[in-house]
């Protein structure tokens, strides 16, 4: 389709507003469990929306503050994660609950 000279094929808005595809650099799942009644959590947390920065030169240039609440039980898990200024983590805690893996999560 053209418009005034312009051609608007496939993919034109998203070269026009520059969207960034959502990769896997991009996302980070972290798996959790509950230490009260087992239940497991997988958590999405997108890198560039969800940690809020510290607008600090020492320490973590951005952090996470997660509290998870399960369906099983009242049990409050909070997470803490903190990441450097190219989005990798670099600290990690957690109350309440425990890390696990993907393949824990899974089985």
């Amino acid at each position: 389709m053209e418009k005034g000279g312009i051609k608007m094929g496939p993919g034109f808005f998203k070269k026009l507003f520059g969207k960034r595809e959502e990769d896997s650099s991009g996302m980070l799942w972290i798996y959790s469990q509950c230490d009260k009644c087992g239940e497991k959590f997988r958590t999405l947390v997108r890198k560039y929306n969800d940690l809020s920065p510290t607008y600090k030169d020492d320490g973590p240039a951005y952090i996470l503050k997660k509290e998870l609440i399960g369906a099983c039980c009242p049990n409050r898990i909070n997470l803490s994660l903190e990441f450097d200024r190219n989005y990798r983590k670099i600290s990690d805690e957690i109350t309440g609950g425990h890390f696990i893996s993907k393949e824990e999560y899974q089985s």
